[in-house]
Order: C-alpha cells, then structure tokens, then sequence
C-alpha cells in the first residue's frame, strides 16, 4: 500500500491523522533535545569553572567539520 491510503485508514477506521502524530512526536523530541543541551551546557560551565575556565582541545577536535585549507 502507498502512503497516502495508510494515511487515510488510519484517519477512517481509527480516527487517527498520521500527520498531527508525526507533528507532536517531533515537537517532542526537540524539546528534550533542547533540554538536555541546557543541561550538558550548564554542566560544562560547572567543568570549566572547576578547571580554571580553560580547557585545552586537541587539534583534531577543533577542526571537526572544517575543510582543509592546506591543499
């Protein structure tokens, strides 16, 4: 079966509309995701205030995602 004739039994025969599901299980997840990186950037701030407000990356971290310029 296609989507759209899944979509439309569930509206018919269990009342249910995929898309408004979909839509509030999205919601959802972003909203703990928001919260837990409230919570990861709170606990860093605590690690770096313990550590002296520094903390050294290794240079393989801090170019995670960069392109390489030296070509």
């Amino acid at each position: 079966m296609d989507r759209e004739r899944l979509k439309y039994l569930f509206r018919e025969v269990l009342g249910v509309d995929v898309d408004q599901v979909v839509k509030k299980v999205v919601a959802t997840i972003a909203v703990e995701r928001a919260k837990q990186a409230q919570e990861h950037s709170r606990t860093w701030k605590q690690y770096m205030g313990a550590e002296g407000g520094l903390v050294v990356l290794p240079s393989n971290v801090t170019r995670l995602g960069r392109k390489d310029l030296r070509k």
